[in-house]
């Protein structure tokens, strides 16, 4: 792909951007709600677990600090995904509804134009906090690192919502399915990984991949590794090759018509 091509995504990517941010404009009630609410939300169980270690000031070596940490980086990276490329929450609606041939007849990259043809607005809430976060628990020079760690953290988001998706091409109607992996993936993000252990541990690193989001950033903070900041970078392009490949292996399926009843 030449450089050309590549402004051309840009370009539509931003023209995206301008039709969604008319939309939220224009309802705009509706977007400062969902903004504030989710704003709140967040705020509420950081309120919750600072409660719980007033009582409980250590679990398993996490204070109160590394659960403000962790959420710093679950609220902006899961806010970053849903701002830019919002659409891997919703293959599986443009597949069961037979949706994706709009894009399979675009010029574009079917799965790029899907990404970004969806904007989450109600994620600028979670955004938001966590850059407000950072800025007040993080040095300066520790708020270079920790947008260097929000970088693999969201492209693991964003793959992870293309693999749950996806399953759709494979078994059919799998909204509800989906959108519990991916419930599942925020809700372990969102607890320390330290009380995980054994096979639970396991599947949290390379099942459902929350420690990869929330666990390991919050650790190289705290106490940076090459290791694990390399191991990081590695999973993130990793699993954003393998949904890449789920996804055009399932768009075979769908385009070989084998998912016509379900469309229907």
């Amino acid at each position: 792909m030449g450089v050309k091509e590549i402004k051309k995504y840009f370009k539509l990517h931003k023209e995206y951007i301008k039709l969604e941010a008319k939309t939220a404009i224009e309802y705009k009630t509706n977007f400062l709600v969902q903004v504030i609410s989710m704003f709140l939300s967040d705020i509420v169980w950081i309120l919750f677990w600072a409660i719980f270690l007033t009582r409980f000031p250590n679990i398993n070596g996490w204070t109160i600090t590394d659960i403000v940490l962790l959420y710093a980086i679950v609220c902006t990276s899961f806010g970053f995904a849903g701002l830019t490329f919002g659409g891997n929450k919703y293959i599986s609606n443009n597949i069961v509804d037979g949706k994706l041939d709009y894009f399979l007849t675009s010029p574009k990259k079917p799965l790029y134009h899907i990404l970004i043809s969806k904007i989450n607005w109600y994620d600028l809430g979670d955004f938001l906090l966590g850059i407000i976060l950072a800025f007040m628990f993080l040095p300066i020079p520790k708020l270079f690192l920790f947008f260097a760690l929000v970088i693999p953290a969201t492209i693991i988001v964003i793959s992870f919502g293309i693999i749950a998706e996806s399953l759709a091409f494979y078994i059919g109607n799998a909204e509800s399915i989906s959108a519990s992996l991916y419930g599942a993936l925020i809700a372990f993000s969102s607890y320390p990984s330290t009380i995980f252990s054994g096979v639970t541990k396991f599947i949290l690193l390379f099942i459902i991949p929350a420690g990869f989001i929330s666990g390991i950033p919050v650790t190289l903070l705290n106490s940076f590794n090459w290791f694990w900041f390399i191991l990081l970078y590695t999973f993130a392009i990793a699993i954003l090759l393998l949904a890449i490949y789920v996804f055009y292996k399932g768009l075979k399926r769908y385009e070989s018509g084998n998912l016509i009843g379900v469309r229907l």
